[in-house]
């Protein structure tokens, strides 16, 4: 597989496949609206971009640790089914997909000013525990290809 640079892709690729995300496009899988999608990895992104406030779990638990290998292993997400159902899905928080897509480029700029404001700042999610930026660089990426290709706006994953 061809290496391809994160940042290019997270800051100009990822915006441009949405733009072509119609709200009646159906999920290949999983119960996410088109819509849905957009808003949870925005939120991911957004989730990113604060300093994380309240208790690091130190050292990393089992879990998290499986989720920092899984990350640097390269693997694939998989879909992985649950007894949820579309009354399960969250509200949407904008008014329209493109509305919601519009917040997409600003998620992704303030993910990569906040590193460059925080060069010594060590991410942490409770279900990562403490990792590098470029670890989490990586997760988003993963995770942004993964629901890209869940819509069909990706050829091929991994």
């Amino acid at each position: 597989m061809t290496s391809i640079n994160k940042k290019d892709f997270l800051t100009n690729e990822f915006p441009r496949l949405l733009n072509t995300l119609s709200p009646e496009t159906k999920a290949n899988f999983g119960l996410m609206t088109p819509q849905h999608m957009v808003e949870h990895l925005v939120k991911a992104i957004e989730s990113a971009t604060v300093k994380y406030v309240g208790e690091r779990e130190s050292p990393a638990n089992e879990q998290q640790l499986g989720m920092q290998q899984f990350i640097k292993s390269g693997s694939v997400l998989s879909h992985r089914p649950s007894d949820k159902t579309k009354a399960d899905l969250p509200p949407l928080n904008y008014s329209s997909i493109e509305e919601a897509i519009s917040h997409v480029p600003k998620a992704v700029q303030d993910f990569y000013d906040f590193h460059d404001d925080n060069p010594d700042y060590k991410p942490y999610a409770s279900y990562l525990g403490v990792v590098s930026f470029e670890d989490l660089e990586l997760f988003h990426f993963m995770h942004i290809r993964y629901h890209l290709w869940q819509f069909d706006l990706l050829e091929q994953y991994p």
